[in-house]
């Protein structure tokens, strides 16, 4: 084909409609704007050049036709045509038929990180925090779905083209595990030794676990689907444990307690046969590091493990507790857009090829990041919540506010120029603080005189309810965060639930 110009990251059509976010050997990542609605789109480049061919040698067929002009004719996947005007208007970009825009390198950084901003980025942020989160929300809203599709825009492993990674539901560097409601012990997760067989019994998370060790430069991603049906805190204790033992040793290297003892302390045929059946035949520990360090240390947590797990809750499942609350950073999915669902446009997701701010340099305490945020800005704002929750079950401890100040941090390195404190803060409140209160109108009541009805500086809500532990954290948010915020907008949602049913959780 004859190119009279080339696609480069930052390349924006003179109409607005197209911009060029990042590109690889196959594929380009795009930014489209159809009808008013912004979406992330991945255009094999082969498939851009057969319809850039016929349009040069077809100049009178409208772009919008030759997605069907050529269907069928050529070995391509036609899974993208769906993009057609998207293409087209790519397409005139390359034969010079429609201006082009270019952004400087900086400026094209931006604008990838302001897309991620919209549609991964609390994702991100919440696993670079803390690499443990809870999904919860209504069945169909995707939440499985977004663990693979984070494992798929993060593989390394080849594929012949892009419609090849995304339709991979198996991809090396994703595991989904289905939880039973018979798990009340920790053996279904972390295996167990049999006194029958003189053999360790293991199992697909234990397995996954060591296969992320295996490739500690890759992101890999657990779903635990369905992770209420049994008690949590029964069948996943070992992993609640380590994950709080995260650090880092005098080496600089990522260090948990083990989820299973040294292997050594099994006894020495018993441990050659665990390192066999995990490692393969490179298990010798003089030649394999990792046999040696399961081998004198045990089982650990790996960097690159982030466990996702689904929750649905209704009738048929276990409510959190505070423990696991605490130990995990929780997302509500509970929205349904039709619209984009009709389009395509909940399939599409961004090729995430700079991954290692997952993986690396992830800070464990908040004294590593205090000077890189406005510290004193996260403190205020935790004290008056804390002041509003004495006395009560929900107040927060050391671990949040280490969490809150280490989510800050985080987002400001992901998001980059777009960062947003008081962004940041909405989404660690919905995540870590109102995650935790629930109760019925005496749980959560307030005396109209209480003194925090003043320190909240709220007073009963343009609803008519009188206040409460959710209006007067609500006069807090606005104080702190500001209006109109996610957190507020909730907090609405759970008052209207509480003078309904006289009762609120966050989950339902």
């Amino acid at each position: 084909m004859t190119v009279k110009t080339q696609l480069h990251k930052g390349d924006i059509s003179n109409n607005g409609q197209v911009t060029i976010v990042d590109e690889d050997r196959l594929c380009y990542l795009v930014k489209s704007v159809s009808k008013g609605a912004t979406g992330l789109r991945t255009i094999s480049k082969a498939l851009l050049q057969e319809f850039v061919s016929y349009i040069e040698q077809h100049p009178d067929v409208p772009t919008n036709e030759v997605r069907f002009k050529i269907s069928g004719q050529s070995d391509i996947d036609k899974y993208e045509y769906g993009y057609g005007a998207t293409i087209g208007v790519m397409a005139k970009m390359i034969l010079g038929q429609e201006g082009i825009t270019r952004k400087t390198k900086e400026e094209a950084i931006i604008t990838i990180n302001h897309i991620y901003s919209q549609e991964i980025l609390p994702y991100l942020t919440a696993l670079r925090t803390k690499p443990f989160m809870l999904l919860a929300g209504i069945s169909g809203t995707g939440k499985s779905r977004i663990v693979r599709k984070l494992a798929q825009a993060t593989t390394t492993q080849p594929y012949a083209n892009e419609y090849d990674r995304w339709s991979d539901n198996r991809p090396e560097n994703f595991e989904l595990i289905q939880v039973k409601p018979n798990w009340h012990n920790s053996m279904d997760v972390v295996g167990f030794y049999s006194n029958i067989s003189k053999k360790y019994e293991f199992t697909p998370f234990v397995e996954f676990i060591v296969k992320a060790w295996q490739h500690k430069d890759t992101p890999y991603f657990l779903c635990l689907d369905e992770m209420n049906l049994a008690p949590v805190e029964e069948y996943f204790a070992e992993f609640l444990s380590a994950i709080e033992s995260r650090s880092t040793d005098e080496n600089g290297d990522y260090v948990t307690d083990p989820i299973i003892k040294p292997f050594k302390d099994f006894g020495k045929e018993a441990c050659e046969e665990m390192l066999k059946h995990l490692l393969g035949e490179a298990h010798h520990t003089e030649s394999n590091p990792l046999a040696q360090q399961f081998s004198e240390k045990g089982l650990t947590l790996p960097p690159n493990l982030m466990v996702m797990g689904t929750v649905n809750m209704d009738e048929t499942t276990f409510t959190f507790s505070r423990k696991v609350l605490d130990r995990a950073m929780s997302v509500e999915m509970n929205e349904v857009d039709y619209d984009k669902f009709l389009s395509g446009e909940t399939e599409q997701f961004p090729l995430l090829t700079d991954f290692n701010e997952l993986l690396v340099d992830r800070p464990q305490k908040a004294s590593e990041v205090k000077d890189d945020i406005d510290g004193e800005k996260v403190m205020a704002y935790l004290k008056d919540v804390n002041a509003l929750l004495e006395d009560t079950p929900f107040k927060l401890g050391y671990r949040a506010s280490n969490e809150a100040m280490l989510y800050v941090a985080a987002n400001k390195v992901l998001a980059g120029e777009q960062f947003s404190m008081a962004s940041a803060l909405d989404d660690f409140t919905l995540m870590k603080i109102l995650s935790r209160i629930e109760g019925d109108d005496q749980r959560l009541g307030i005396d109209e005189d209480d003194p925090r009805i003043a320190a909240a500086h709220t007073t009963a809500d343009n609803e008519g309810q009188r206040p409460n532990l959710l209006t007067c954290l609500r006069g807090i948010v606005r104080n702190h965060i500001g209006n109109d915020t996610r957190t507020e907008k909730k907090i609405g949602s759970m008052c209207r639930t509480l003078e309904r049913e006289h009762f609120v959780s966050y989950w339902g």
